[in-house]
């Protein structure tokens, strides 16, 4: 009987000569559940007995789990062949071609652990925007069982795939109605085996007999089951189901701050320049993360710095290049290739003034300390010609005062002042910053109460219902709103003019090189400052 059990093939050296040491499955897992190991421990000796000789191999635990996982998943293929066009199973893909951990989503991770530790409600949705990451997560699930590194009750589950989408695509109503039954019988039967993932929840949503099977999964049989979701669909189509909401758990992933999406990307990188046999220094990782945004893409961080690298690779490939350089990335950028060629040198050095008008009055504001510049671009994106990219230091600042939004209000002033002061002309280049300083100085007035007259001192509106506030705000007090709304922009105004005429000639220094480069990052704005400061 235990000569049709899985077996593990070690190397052994005899006399002289190389032999193979069966060893089963199940003596492996006896082996360490005697040893008691503790977690800390990573390198033991394991000691065997082979033809009435005692055998050591030094071997890592996780080597040794692997092994018998590895056995154990191509001994027994758990899913049935004829639903093998709509199951898969993940866990056996990753034994046989193993990924690369990911790095800095611990805490979702954990709180996927968590949920699907539970006996009951033991399901995860991962819920944030396009291409930040969701999918990674439930593979890295799917990773951490395949080399054991997940908790000890998963170490004998599967990850098993279901792909709703080709199922759906079933012309016939019974072989359809057939195979959903049969999926489900193969679930509710393995269930204590298994987790279910779907890739797009929403697909779940678009039958009934899929509907069904979603509520029997999570509401009846309790089966583990992980899938992703952009944050609209699920609260429309799951929490807006009201027999289904108290049965889900959400797990919201956020989009990283720049600073944090190197270290999620570095594996992709690294992958890339092992496919393409091309070199890529740090200075480009940054540079090509920092200017994805101008892509034009719906995808956030890390998922459209990993497209741009994607295409940047291949271009340098494609030009027979040995390293992916600045061209490389820009090429990534239709927008860069299509309008930026079409503007004449005038505009564009109407843009460059906008720009580091705004970066020079976010550097020298004094109220602004969590605030850093990924980088300043003539290029073109979307509806804009230039842009500053501004990103959050997490933790520098906890609470807010007044003189903080009204430095924000300059920052947003600082193009406008500094194109005007150094063209001569204004344009209509600056209306979105406009409408970004009239939100904040509005907000600082309903929102925060930052109000200067005694009656609308210590004032808040925000939890108020918009027709509510329309109705209950009277005529006078609404003046009064748009006074001081005015007063707060043009302190901020004033504040952005008095730096931009302090700087002309820092501002003239950088505009030069921006013209030149068409694009700075924050380390290259940061020593063109050092260096003019050191000359004058």
């Amino acid at each position: 009987m235990k000569e049709k059990q899985p077996f593990v093939i070690f190397k052994i050296v005899r006399e002289g000569k190389q032999e193979d040491a069966k060893v089963y499955t199940q003596d492996l897992r006896q082996i360490l559940k005697e040893a008691k190991l503790n977690k800390s421990v990573t390198d033991v000796e394991l000691k065997l007995e082979y033809n009435n000789q005692a055998i050591k191999i030094p071997m890592k635990v996780s080597e040794i789990r692997k092994l018998i996982k590895q056995s154990e998943i191509a001994f027994k293929p758990i899913v049935p062949r004829k639903l093998e066009m709509y199951l898969a199973d993940v866990t056996e893909e990753l034994v046989h071609s193993p990924i690369l951990p990911i790095v800095g989503r611990e805490d979702e991770i954990e709180k996927v652990w968590f949920y699907l530790s539970q006996k009951k409600r033991n399901n995860v949705f991962l819920v944030g925007p396009t291409d930040v990451g969701k999918t990674t997560i439930a593979y890295e699930i799917a990773r951490q069982i395949s080399t054991n590194e997940c908790p000890k009750e998963f170490y004998d589950r599967r990850v098993i795939m279901f792909r709703p989408e080709r199922i759906l695509k079933i012309k016939s109503n019974f072989v359809y109605e057939q195979m959903i039954g049969s999926i489900m019988k193969f679930l509710v039967k393995n269930r204590k085996n298994l987790i279910i993932y779907v890739d797009k929840a929403i697909y779940m949503k678009t039958d009934e007999l899929l509907i069904t099977m979603l509520y029997n999964c999570l509401m009846k049989y309790h089966i583990p089951f992980l899938t992703t979701s952009k944050e609209e669909q699920f609260d429309n189509y799951f929490l807006g189901d009201s027999s289904l909401c108290k049965y889900v758990n959400e797990v919201y992933v956020e989009e990283p701050e720049l600073e944090e999406v190197k270290p999620m990307i570095q594996n992709h990188i690294l992958r890339l320049q092992k496919k393409y046999h091309i070199k890529i220094s740090d200075e480009m990782v940054k540079f090509g993360i920092f200017t994805s945004e101008l892509s034009n893409s719906v995808s956030v961080n890390p998922g459209n710095a990993v497209n741009v690298f994607e295409k940047a690779f291949l271009e340098a490939k494609r030009k027979e290049k040995h390293s992916v350089d600045k061209q490389s990335i820009l090429s990534c950028y239709d927008s860069y290739l299509k309008l930026y060629n079409h503007i004449t040198e005038v505009e564009k050095k109407s843009t460059a003034y906008h720009e580091v008008g705004h970066y020079v009055v976010c550097m020298m504001c004094q109220h602004i300390k969590d605030r850093k510049i990924a980088f300043v671009s003539i290029l073109p994106m979307m509806d804009f010609l230039g842009i500053n990219s501004f990103y959050t230091v997490l933790g520098k600042t906890l609470s807010y005062t007044k003189d903080y939004f009204l430095d924000q209000i300059a920052i947003y002033m600082g193009g406008r002042i500094a194109e005007k002061l150094l063209t001569g002309k204004d344009n209509t280049g600056a209306s979105a910053d406009l409408a970004i300083a009239n939100s904040i100085a509005e907000n600082m007035l309903t929102v925060y109460g930052f109000a200067e007259s005694q009656e609308n001192k210590n004032r808040s509106y925000v939890t108020m219902d918009e027709h509510i506030k329309e109705y209950l705000i009277s005529e006078k007090r609404k003046k009064e709103f748009d006074k001081e709304i005015q007063k707060s922009i043009d302190e901020g105004y004033q504040r952005a003019e008095e730096i931009i005429k302090q700087n002309v000639g820092l501002i003239e220094v950088i505009v030069a090189q921006l013209l030149k480069e068409e694009i700075l990052t924050g380390e290259q704005l940061s020593q063109i400052c050092e260096e003019y400061n050191k000359t004058k």
